[in-house]
């Protein structure tokens, strides 16, 4: 009876540590938001600067040449989009306090569903608590994009942690031929 029970708890304990660890080796996304969460996490415990208490906002990344946001139909559009999201879930994991500003303070429902989330100024907070934020610029390199992470003090505008990654292009854009670079088409 205890082999048993000892072999069933086994067997559970291995199936669900191969689950976790395979939901993030199969998006190369997440991968790369992994990785820039763990330098800024990183950088945040190691410069003596505790984040517990402190409350960070994530902004959209943008690009470094204009800092506004890709356009619709350039490949760096997705890209920003994806890891600006995504790395919630990795900035979270390592017990960052983080603050979603684009919550209202209803739940909004309708025929579609129901949402929480807005971009309408006049349904939000107009001063979040936010002490940090998290900014990120993209820069076309080689045949990929540098993606480059800052947290930022809100307070001073101290740079209280960076991190940095090179993303090769086939990784957020396969199978593309052409795209959308600075309002003109452009072939890969």
């Amino acid at each position: 009876m205890f082999l048993r029970s000892t072999f069933y708890a086994f067997v559970a304990m291995t199936l669900f540590t191969a689950n976790s660890v395979s939901a993030h080796a199969n998006n190369p996304h997440e991968a790369i938001g992994d990785d820039l969460a763990e330098q800024l996490a990183s950088q945040l415990s190691h410069d003596n600067h505790s984040h517990y208490g402190s409350y960070i906002g994530v902004t959209r990344w943008v690009l470094a040449e204009t800092l506004e946001q890709p356009q619709a139909g350039d490949s760096l559009n997705e890209l920003s989009h994806q890891l600006s999201e995504s790395i919630y879930a990795h900035l979270k994991e390592r017990n960052l306090s983080l603050v979603e500003f684009r919550a209202q303070s209803y739940i909004s429902v309708a025929e579609e569903g129901a949402t929480l989330l807005s971009r309408d100024v006049d349904e939000l907070e107009q001063h979040p608590e936010i002490d940090w934020v998290l900014v990120g610029t993209l820069s076309r390199k080689d045949a990929g994009t540098m993606v480059n992470l800052r947290i930022v003090d809100r307070r001073n505008q101290e740079v209280l942690a960076a991190a940095n990654r090179y993303v090769p292009k086939h990784l957020y854009w396969p199978n593309k031929q052409t795209e959308l670079v600075n309002g003109r088409l452009q072939r890969n």
